[in-house]
């Protein structure tokens, strides 16, 4: 008998299961695969200061590259740079970070169990796990259960929290590259990534190369070929560790049920924008560990659990409004669009705008301040080039 049940090892499972373990309950964390951190498809980008934020001091073992500069290529053209001179976020080794946060949940006191699946969970006056394991099958008994399963979450579909989801496919290796040590390359294109965005990270003495598409296959190795810029950068010969995943929309399913609770991916916890997840499936599987001591102390009050729901959203409620409509900007513009609005973004009145406003962990700030320029957006762009961008954000 468990008092809560965390179904998956990843970064917001470890993290919950740390946090209510050291408040004195008996946590157990399932994990199908056999290690902690692999497989992973993951940018491996972290903000310095979502990590002081969240108490996690970074180290030489996992962080790797200290990131201060940006190159954003349009689908033509010159690439904009975004710099602060400073250090803005790290590049991460996410396998050694994963298995750090596995250490201090285990140091805290959860029982870890390896190679273990969850494949079905029942809900009554208590709940229970069923799992598989390497020698047959075992059911758990735990007043509370936390889907932290990833994307695709089992447990959010056996609660019946899963609305219409929608999800990014993604794609990305590891290459010997020609890119600077401390700065991040984005490309915007329709003809390679539609809807969404190519990228390559400096992740220690290799550099991850990365693609989402929102429609269709991601294609990235045709990216790494024919694009006029990234093809010249990259070594394909020395290409490893091909990786692929989904990135959840968020808002698109419910993150609580009767004595059920979601974190990370499986939550939808991820920036629409950008699809990081790091940062803000940590920060709000704190909020869920909060919440779930209220509820373990209260005997799982349903209403005890709307909290989690309702502080989820007074924290970073903007950020997915204003990320999600940027996102459906972005997936209905076409590279002439494109083209046009980057070219706006450059330009000395914005880009200072954007150097002012931008923190890596919260966008909604930037966003709204972009909104508020609309006088100057409409001077240069038009009325009738704005008032499509913003009929396209809305639908």
């Amino acid at each position: 008998m468990f008092d809560a049940v965390i179904v998956g090892g990843g970064p917001a499972g470890c993290f919950t299961g740390k946090l209510l373990a050291k408040r004195g309950f008996e946590v157990a964390i399932i994990e199908e695969h056999a290690e902690i951190g692999n497989p992973v498809c993951c940018a491996g980008i972290v903000g310095v200061g979502g990590l002081r934020e969240l108490g996690i001091k970074p180290n030489s073992k996992w962080a790797l590259n200290k990131l201060r500069n940006a190159l954003i290529y349009p689908p033509a053209g010159e690439p904009i740079v975004l710099t602060r001179k400073k250090v803005e976020a790290l590049s991460i080794d996410r396998a050694l970070f994963d298995k750090e946060l596995a250490y201090t949940a285990a140091d805290a006191g959860t029982t870890f169990m390896m190679k273990t699946r969850c494949i079905n969970i029942t809900i009554g006056e208590k709940a229970s796990v069923k799992i598989r394991k390497v020698d047959g099958w075992d059911e758990l008994e735990t007043r509370l259960v936390i889907g932290a399963d990833g994307p695709v979450s089992l447990v959010a579909r056996k609660a019946g929290l899963l609305k219409k989801a929608s999800y990014t496919r993604c794609v990305q290796v590891e290459v010997e590259a020609e890119i600077d040590d401390d700065c991040v390359e984005v490309y915007l294109g329709n003809s390679f990534a539609p809807g969404f965005s190519a990228w390559l990270v400096p992740a220690g003495g290799m550099c991850r190369a990365g693609l989402g598409a929102s429609t269709g296959a991601p294609k990235l190795l045709e990216f790494l070929k024919t694009h006029p810029a990234a093809s010249k950068k990259v070594h394909l010969k020395k290409l490893t560790h091909l990786t692929a995943g989904l990135i959840p929309q968020p808002l698109t399913r419910k993150i609580y049920g009767d004595r059920v609770m979601l974190v990370g991916d499986a939550a939808g916890h991820v920036k629409p924008l950008t699809g990081g997840g790091i940062y803000l499936g940590l920060a709000c599987a704190k909020i869920a560990a909060e919440v779930a001591v209220q509820a373990l102390e209260t005997e799982n009050s349903p209403q005890v659990l709307q909290r989690y729901e309702r502080a989820v959203a007074e924290q970073f409620g903007v950020e997915f409004e204003f990320g999600s409509r940027a996102r459906r900007l972005l997936e209905r513009l076409s590279d002439a669009e494109l083209n046009d609005l980057l070219k706006l973004l450059a330009t000395p009145e914005l880009l200072s705008l954007v150097l002012e406003k931008a923190n890596f962990n919260h966008h909604g700030q930037l966003l709204k301040s972009l909104i508020r320029r609309s006088p100057s957006l409409i001077r240069s762009l038009g009325l009738k080039k704005l008032s499509r961008y913003l009929r396209y954000s809305m639908q």
